[in-house]
């Protein structure tokens, strides 16, 4: 029974966060957001069922207002060490 509820404690969850951001556009191929504060976000990825919501690639979407739900991913670099990768998960036109 321990070794099944160990099991169960190392699985990795992931966590979705949110924030309300402006769309600046594909910029060096990241999806390039600004929030209220200044803030920027740059999500590397889109998941499919984002993606089919907007055309993020267009430029008809800049400037509008988001709210992005997205997680973040962990990946190793060629050095072996790990970097973030923020994905986009859902998108939504706030304005």
């Amino acid at each position: 029974m321990f070794l099944s509820l160990a099991t169960l404690m190392e699985v990795p969850t992931t966590q979705e966060s949110a924030v309300e951001a402006t769309f600046n556009g594909y910029v060096e191929d990241l999806y390039d957001f600004t929030d209220a504060d200044g803030s920027t976000y740059g999500f590397a990825e889109i998941e499919p069922s984002a993606a089919e919501k907007y055309d993020l690639d267009s430029t008809d979407l800049v400037g509008k207002l988001f709210r992005v739900t997205y997680k973040v991913d962990t990946a190793i670099d060629e050095d072996e060490e790990e970097y973030d990768i923020l994905v986009i998960v859902d998108l939504k036109v706030l304005e």
